[in-house]
């Protein structure tokens, strides 16, 4: 739900820009296939991420008093990104876990390749290139829990139960199934990811952008229009669904 409400703001804010005849700067680089937490903000809301990096981080001294005060600095930079998407803890406590997260990866590279090495992992390896973007979505993952949950003490909580309580059969005896309301939910959501998970993959390769607009011009507008259609029903499907559950439209 964050992933596609941002990407689908952000693309919405660069059409509009782009028919006044301004062309913005993409906020978005497939930010779930991120290598690692650091990576993962080159990626993710790039504007925010490069503001907080030339306005907060290298006027704090950036990398360049030590590795303590590295440290210290990527902190701050976190915390204050926490606070800017909102009151409460569970913002500086995300802030804080993506800075510890970062820290904790610089401090363990050197482990980690020697730990590869032993198992003949070599670095540019598709196994390799798997592990680390898995991992870094793992991690990722496990922060917006604290940043989606109610409160921080529910967050916490949540992950805890992560580690706690092993009930697999909630996929077979009706109880996952029963969390989206209304007949081929469920469908149309895998449906949905497989088509996000396609465009990223694709992506690599090609803008599908540039594409589009390169076909005939019958071609071209059958093709939006299409798209058209397809977000009036789906993007509005669902039970007690309302505008107003537009996640980022609070920040």
């Amino acid at each position: 739900q964050l992933y596609a409400d941002f990407l689908g703001c952000t693309h919405l804010a660069l059409g509009a820009a782009e028919m006044l005849g301004i062309r913005l700067e993409n906020n978005f680089d497939r930010p779930y296939f991120a290598v690692s937490l650091r990576d993962f903000w080159r990626r993710w809301h790039i504007s925010l991420s490069r503001w907080l990096r030339d306005y907060v981080y290298i006027p704090l001294g950036g990398s360049r008093r030590g590795e303590i005060r590295k440290d210290l600095n990527l902190i701050l930079t976190f915390l204050i990104s926490g606070l800017w998407h909102g009151e409460g803890f569970r913002f500086l406590a995300w802030g804080l876990y993506h800075a510890l997260c970062q820290i904790a990866g610089s401090r363990t590279a050197a482990l980690r390749d020697r730990f590869f090495s032993l198992l003949r992992i070599g670095e540019e390896g598709l196994l390799r290139s798997l592990i680390r973007r898995g991992s870094t979505l793992f991690l990722v993952m496990c922060g917006w829990i604290l940043f989606r949950a109610q409160s921080l003490r529910a967050g916490l909580l949540m992950l805890r139960s992560m580690l706690t309580h092993w009930n697999p059969w909630i996929l077979l005896n009706g109880e996952a199934a029963a969390l989206l309301p209304g007949t081929g939910s469920w469908s149309i959501l895998l449906l949905s990811l497989t088509v996000l998970l396609l465009a990223g993959l694709l992506q690599r390769r090609m803008c599908i952008r540039d594409f589009i607009l390169d076909q005939h011009l019958l071609l071209r507008w059958s093709f939006c229009m299409a798209a058209v259609a397809v977000i009036w029903v789906f993007g509005a499907y669902g039970e007690g669904w309302a505008a107003s559950e537009f996640l980022y439209g609070g920040f």
